[in-house]
């Protein structure tokens, strides 16, 4: 099995899609039409959640006029997220083809459809034209990627000039992480946590000047307790978010955002 099936199979557990269906329910909404913000953050299943995506979109400038890829989309919370919350138009890219089915669906049901499109397929090769978007987003996805430099050039070949990198990943700030399972891998086999040097420097091979990198981790921090408090996000294994609690707080790992740009 090839690292990118394996991470696909380490996400493709139960069936995603009626477990955010059964959060409309449990509410008493209709699962067949819905407004995102029903999910409560269920569909972003990263540090921080809909606040977060809301301070990376911002700081990344995405505004109505933004054409936006979001590069591993997962079950489509970031893009329905932009699409709705910042009328932004986005194409979102993943590996999991039931993510990929998922996030088809959730759009539909949320009317969203005409801003929020989704394909599958891997990130190192993106099936589109050079200079097709203004913005790409990668949120909690470069973890599961050995081959950054890749994903950075793909980015920068699909982007405009002027147009805007964004990533939003766990980093590694120092020491060994020995404590597995993780929310995004269940060994050491399909994680591939860098500094942020790394990626800074894949980031300007690619071709992009760094502009900001910012390090929220006591936001993260208090997001994990409150998630841990309330028994996890949906399909996230309370072992796994432990373990994250606990590299955050020995400072082995931090939630990490770089910004940079094409010239």
């Amino acid at each position: 099995m090839s690292t990118e099936e394996s991470v696909a199979a380490h996400y493709s557990r139960g069936n995603v899609e009626q477990l955010l269906l059964g959060i409309i329910t449990a509410a008493g909404g209709n699962p067949e039409s819905f407004a995102p913000v029903e999910l409560h953050g269920a569909d972003q299943l990263h540090i921080g959640g809909a606040l977060a995506t809301t301070r990376v979109a911002t700081r990344a400038g995405i505004n109505a006029g933004s054409h936006v890829i979001d590069l591993g989309s997962g079950t489509g919370g970031v893009a329905r997220h932009l699409a709705h919350d910042f009328g932004a138009t986005v194409h979102g890219v993943d590996l999991t083809p039931q993510f990929v089915a998922a996030a088809r669906s959730l759009t539909d049901r949320t009317g969203l459809s005409g801003l929020a499109t989704f394909s599958q397929g891997s990130i190192l090769a993106l099936p589109f034209e050079d200079a097709s978007f203004d913005v790409a987003l990668m949120v909690h996805v470069g973890m599961n990627i050995q081959n950054k430099d890749k994903v950075f050039a793909e980015a920068a070949r699909v982007l405009r000039p002027g147009g805007i990198m964004a990533v939003y990943d766990v980093m590694l700030m120092g020491g060994d992480v020995e404590q597995y399972p993780l929310p995004w891998a269940a060994t050491s086999d399909t994680s591939f946590l860098q500094p942020p040097l790394a990626y800074s420097d894949a980031l300007e091979q690619a071709g992009f000047e760094v502009d900001q990198e910012v390090k929220p981790l006591a936001e993260g921090i208090e997001f994990l307790e409150t998630a841990m408090a309330s028994s996890g996000p949906v399909g996230v294994d309370m072992a796994a978010l432990g373990n994250l609690m606990t590299a955050f707080r020995s400072g082995i790992l931090a939630p990490v955002e770089i910004y940079a740009h094409l010239p």
